[in-house]
C-alpha cells in the first residue's frame, strides 16, 4: 500500500515537471517568436515611410496608409503575445510609480476618440470624488488593462456609451491598512453576453462564440493579459452582462495614495534645464508644467502648433515636450520643423497615442517616445535623457557674450561665475555702452539688467528690436537675455511682450547660468558632470553653535551661496566683504533720501540694493530692499521700512566681520 503511494507520489511530481518544462518552452517558443517577427516588420516600416516620403500620388499613399495600419495591427498582437510569454514564465515584472488617476483615464479616452470618430458612440469618465489624485502602480500596465477593456466594449457597441468609472466602492477587494482599493469599470450599451459566454471569456484565445472573430476580429488575448496583470498588481477582475442590453467589464486593485508632497522614488535633478512644451488640454499641460518644474526646470508651456514653432525660433530650448494632436497640426509635423531650426534639441512627443508606426518615425528623428500617462519620475528621466544628447550648439558668427549691469557686486559675482564655468565676457554698465560695444559687432548675445542709468534695459532692447540703429550692424533679432530680480518678468508673456528672448532670474546660480550658456552656444555641453549636486546643509544648520536663537533667517544664505558660486570657502567670504563695503554708502544714501522724501531717489536704490543683496545671498535684506522698492513706486517713503533696512544691514556687516576673522 505504501509502495503504491509513493509511486502515485512520484508519477505526480513526474507529470508536473513535464507539464513546468513544456510551459517553458511554449513561453521561450512565443517570446522567439515575437522577436523574430518584429525583426522583419521594423524593415516592412522603415520602406512604407520612405514610399510616403517620396511624396506618391493619392492611390499609392492611401495603399501605404492601409499597408502601415495593418503592421501596426501586427505588432500590437507581436506584443500581446509577448506578454502573454511573460507572464507564462512568470517574468513579467510590475514598475512601480505614481498613477494620475483621472489624466490616466482622460487621456485614455481622448486616445479612444480617435477610434469612434464619426460614429454614433460617446465616451464618458465617471470619477468619483473621493478617489485619489495621484496613487501607487505601475501606469503603463494600469493603461494597457483599461485600453484593452476599452477596446472590446467599443467592438462590441454601435451605438450609445462607453463608460469609464472609478470609484473606492470595492466589492472582492478589501482595502490595505494606509491604503485605498479602487474599482474600475468599463460599461458599454453593446450587444451583451450570455453567462455561458462570460465564465470563459478571460481564458486566452476566446472570443464570444466561433463567430466573433471573423465578425469582429481580434485574438482574445487581451481579456486573458489583462485577468494576468490584474492579479499580478494582487486585484481581481470579472465581467457581469445581458444579451443585448450591454456589458460592464470591472477590475478592482489594492494601493495607496501619493500626496503631493510625496514621492515613491528620488526624482532626476533638472536644474536649469530649459523645457518647451506644447500641450493643448489644459490639465495635462498643468501636470507636465509642474512635475518638470518640482525637478528644478523652467517650463515655457504653449497650446498650438503655432506657438510651440514661433517660441522655438525666437530662442533656444534644451527639450521640447510635444502631444501628437494639437489643435492646428500634428506634433510629428512640428518636431520636424524644430529640429530643423534647432537640430540639437532634445525631443520627447508625450502622447495618449500608442502607434508602433508613430514610434518608428520618431525613432528615425532621435526623439523619445512616451506615452501617457508617464509617472514624474518617466517624464523626468525622458526629459533628462533627451538633455543628455544634446551637443554644443553650431552658430556662425561672433560667440562674444556682453552683460549689461551697473551694479558692481553682481558683476563681480557674474564673473567669478563665468571664470568657473570656463568662459568670458565682457561688462557695460548702461545701455548706451551696450549699444556703442554691440556696434564692434565682436558679440553674440547680450545679457542685460533693466534699472541702468543713461539708457536702461527697457530703452535699450526697444532700440536694438527697431532694427534701426544706424551702424548697421546691430540685427533686430540680436538675442537679448534680461538679467532680473522681478519675478514677474520671468513670466513669458511678459518678457516677450517687452522684446526679450529669455529672463535669467537673479541671484543666477552656477547651474542655470551654465545650461543657458550651453543653449546659447556659449560653452560646450558635452562634459556634462555627472556626479550629484551637493546637497547643502539646511539654513538652520549654518547658525553658528552656542549663538542666540532669532525670528529671522541668517543673515547670509549659505546653502543659495554654495549653489551660485559652489562653495562656501574664503572667495565667497572676500566677495561678501566687498558687498558690505559696496553697500555702506548706498545705505547712507537711502537716509538721506528718507529725509528729502525723495521716492524716486529711495525707487533706484531700493532696486539697485534689491538685486546686488539677492546676488550676495542676503536674501532678508534683499527682500526688505524689494519692499522699499514697491513702496517708493506708490509715492510713499516708508521710514520704519528703511529702519529694518538699516538694521539688517547691520546683522550682515557683523556677520560677515565674523566669517573674515575666522578665515
Amino acid at each position: 500500500m505504501i509502495d503504491t503511494q509513493i509511486s502515485e507520489i512520484e508519477e505526480l511530481q513526474r507529470k508536473v515537471a513535464e507539464a513546468d518544462a513544456l510551459a517553458h518552452m511554449k513561453s521561450n517558443f512565443l517570446a522567439t517568436m515575437s522577436h523574430e517577427i518584429r525583426t522583419p516588420m521594423q524593415t516592412i516600416f522603415g520602406l512604407l515611410e520612405l514610399i510616403a516620403d517620396e511624396k506618391p500620388n493619392e492611390n499609392i499613399a492611401g495603399m501605404v496608409r492601409r499597408a502601415q495600419t495593418a503592421a501596426s495591427g501586427l505588432l500590437e498582437i507581436l506584443d500581446d503575445v509577448l506578454d502573454l510569454a511573460k507572464m507564462d514564465a512568470d517574468k513579467m515584472e510590475l514598475d512601480m510609480f505614481e498613477v494620475p488617476v483621472r489624466l490616466l483615464v482622460r487621456g485614455l479616452l481622448e486616445a479612444l476618440s480617435v477610434k469612434v470618430h464619426g460614429a454614433d458612440i460617446v465616451l464618458k469618465d465617471d470619477i468619483e470624488s473621493d478617489v485619489p489624485f495621484v496613487v501607487v502602480g505601475d501606469p503603463k500596465r494600469l493603461r494597457q488593462i483599461i485600453m484593452n477593456l476599452c477596446g472590446n466594449a467599443l467592438k462590441f457597441t454601435h451605438n450609445g456609451t462607453v463608460t469609464v468609472r472609478v470609484s473606492t466602492k470595492t466589492q472582492n477587494v478589501d482595502s490595505p491598512e494606509d491604503g485605498v482599493a479602487l474599482r474600475f469599470e468599463i460599461i458599454d450599451t453593446g450587444i451583451g453576453m450570455s453567462p455561458e459566454v462570460c465564465e470563459k471569456l478571460f481564458s486566452s484565445f476566446t472570443q464570444a462564440d466561433n463567430s466573433t472573430s471573423r465578425k469582429y476580429g481580434g485574438t482574445g488575448l487581451g481579456l486573458s493579459i489583462s485577468k494576468k496583470l490584474v492579479e499580478l498588481m494582487k486585484g481581481q477582475i470579472g465581467v457581469s452582462s445581458v444579451e443585448g442590453a450591454g456589458s460592464t467589464f470591472w477590475f478592482e486593485i489594492p494601493t495607496r495614495e501619493v500626496g503631493a508632497d510625496d514621492t515613491t522614488v528620488e526624482l532626476p535633478t533638472l536644474d536649469g534645464i530649459s523645457v518647451l512644451s506644447v500641450e493643448d488640454h489644459p490639465q495635462g499641460a498643468k501636470e507636465i508644467v509642474s512635475s518638470l518644474r518640482s525637478m528644478g526646470a523652467s517650463v515655457e508651456s504653449c497650446a498650438t502648433y503655432a506657438e510651440g514653432l514661433a517660441l522655438a525660433r525666437r530662442r533656444p530650448f534644451d527639450v521640447a515636450v510635444i502631444d501628437q494632436g494639437l489643435p492646428d497640426g500634428l506634433g510629428l509635423d512640428l518636431i520636424k520643423e524644430i529640429v530643423q531650426i534647432r537640430p540639437n534639441i532634445g525631443i520627447v512627443m508625450y502622447t495618449v497615442r500608442d502607434d508602433i508606426g508613430l514610434s518608428h518615425s520618431l525613432a528615425a528623428l532621435g526623439a523619445t517616445y512616451l506615452t501617457k500617462p508617464a509617472s514624474r519620475i518617466g517624464l523626468g528621466e525622458a526629459v533628462r535623457d533627451a538633455t543628455g544628447r544634446i551637443s554644443r550648439r553650431d552658430i556662425s558668427g561672433p560667440t562674444k557674450m556682453l552683460i549689461a549691469e551697473d551694479t558692481e557686486t553682481v558683476r563681480d559675482i557674474l564673473q567669478l561665475q563665468l571664470t568657473k564655468l570656463g568662459t568670458q565676457a565682457t561688462f557695460v554698465n548702461n545701455g548706451l555702452e551696450a549699444l556703442e560695444a554691440l556696434r564692434s559687432g565682436e558679440y553674440g548675445i547680450l545679457l542685460t539688467d533693466l534699472h541702468m542709468p543713461q539708457m536702461d534695459g527697457y530703452q535699450l532692447v526697444e532700440h536694438i528690436r527697431s532694427g534701426q540703429d544706424e551702424s548697421g550692424k546691430i540685427h533686430a533679432d540680436f538675442p537679448v537675455i534680461v538679467l532680473t530680480a522681478d519675478v514677474q518678468l520671468s513670466q513669458r508673456e511678459v518678457y516677450l511682450r517687452h522684446g526679450f528672448d529669455e529672463c535669467l532670474l537673479k541671484p543666477v546660480t552656477m547651474g542655470k547660468f551654465k545650461r543657458l550658456l550651453i543653449r546659447w552656444g556659449l560653452l560646450n555641453g558635452e562634459e556634462e558632470e555627472n556626479a550629484p549636486p551637493q546637497t547643502p546643509a539646511p539654513a538652520a544648520a549654518m547658525i553658528e553653535e552656542g549663538s542666540a536663537p532669532s525670528a529671522l533667517p541668517p543673515p547670509i544664505d549659505r546653502a543659495a551661496m554654495i549653489e551660485q558660486l559652489g562653495a562656501f570657502d574664503d572667495m565667497a567670504i572676500e566677495m561678501l566683504g566687498m558687498f558690505v563695503d559696496m553697500t555702506r554708502p548706498q545705505i547712507d544714501k537711502i537716509q538721506a533720501a528718507l529725509e528729502k522724501k525723495d521716492a524716486k531717489e529711495l525707487r533706484e536704490l531700493g532696486h539697485s540694493l534689491k538685486g546686488a543683496a539677492r546676488s550676495a545671498c542676503c536674501n532678508v535684506l534683499g527682500d526688505l530692499a524689494s519692499g522699499l522698492q514697491e513702496e517708493a513706486e506708490q509715492g510713499r517713503v516708508p521710514a520704519k521700512l528703511i529702519a529694518q533696512i538699516a538694521e539688517e544691514f547691520s546683522r550682515v556687516e557683523a556677520e560677515v566681520k565674523t566669517l573674515a576673522a575666522g578665515s
